[in-house]
């Protein structure tokens, strides 16, 4: 099985808990492919021995460029690293025909041989849907995905944050990540929101196949988002799914994160995580009172707590 995950310097920690969480649930051969352009040799050589003497995997590290995709555009908490995924059909090695893609910020609950092994049926990409656009106030545009980029409405619009990658025909197809840029370039001012999920989208919308959101699950919705969008079927509420990622600006190893799952999150990262965070782990719903109660009280008060 080949794993691809982009990572800065900053979020290698987060790799190895999520990969723990991978090799815990998966016992074939697996191959992480790491890319990356500004990680030193220590931390690289910690994920490599973490990957191969402790677990038996093997490790692949895929140095990019410092300066590639200077350019390109990042808002909120996105980086340039994200973009680097579209490079695997060029840098993986030919015989890797495909690759399971996934962000960091991710909690693997079962087996993903199922996911990994399905036909493409002639497409490029096989993915989840994303949950429903909804008012976020630290974004410019709140439409509807297909309104904003142009697309019909019976459009299905995917995370980008589990791809499974057909790179045999990404290649037969000449991919090349210019065509993507050039998207971003045509619609930076008309409606690009999170960038290259959206020219992701856009440029195969034609050529990829959706899957059970069993794969690529987001915890985090809110409750009038989770009761619109299980009435209608598109997106419920899932008691087990397998692959549990945690979207959005506030992640699970933030000691006073609360949410489904974060526990189970929390049990595996503390592995890696500074002592600091491990020391404050028996203390964690007292955080997250004081948490609730300092919010209450600010609210209250008027006061914008530092940060907001």
């Amino acid at each position: 099985m080949n794993i691809l995950v982009t990572v800065s310097q900053s979020y290698c920690v987060y790799v190895t808990a999520m990969l723990k969480s991978l090799f815990r649930h998966n016992h074939c051969p697996i191959t992480v492919y790491l890319m990356f352009s500004r990680v030193d040799d220590e931390t690289l050589e910690k994920v490599r021995a973490y990957i191969e003497d402790k677990n038996g995997h093997t490790f692949v590290p895929v140095r990019v460029g410092d300066d590639v995709f200077d350019d390109a555009p990042v808002n909120m908490y996105f980086t340039k690293e994200m973009y680097y995924r579209l490079l695997a059909s060029r840098l993986l090695p030919e015989e890797a025909e495909r690759v399971l893609y996934m962000d960091p910020d991710i909690l693997v609950r079962g087996s993903v041989e199922e996911f990994y092994n399905l036909p493409f049926d002639g497409n490029m990409l096989i993915a989840m849907p994303d949950p429903p656009q909804t008012f976020n106030r630290n974004i410019s545009d709140n439409r509807p995905h297909h309104i904003r980029l142009g697309l019909p409405e019976d459009f299905r619009y995917i995370n980008s944050g589990v791809l499974l990658m057909n790179l045999r025909l990404m290649r037969e197809r000449n991919f090349n990540v210019n065509s993507i840029f050039e998207i971003i370039q045509a619609k930076k001012d008309d409606g690009l929101v999170y960038p290259d999920q959206d020219a992701i989208n856009i440029y195969f919308r034609d050529s990829m196949k959706l899957w059970k959101n069993l794969f690529n699950y987001n915890p985090g919705l809110q409750a009038n988002e989770v009761i619109r969008w299980g009435l209608s079927k598109k997106y419920r509420r899932l008691e087990n799914p397998i692959i549990v990622h945690f979207m959005g600006p506030v992640k699970p190893w933030s000691i006073h994160y609360r949410n489904k799952y974060c526990y189970e999150y929390q049990e595996i990262y503390k592995e890696f995580a500074p002592l600091g965070y491990r020391l404050l782990c028996p203390f964690r719903p007292l955080v997250a009172v004081c948490g609730y109660v300092l919010t209450v009280v600010c609210m209250i008060l008027h006061i914008r707590r530092p940060g907001k």
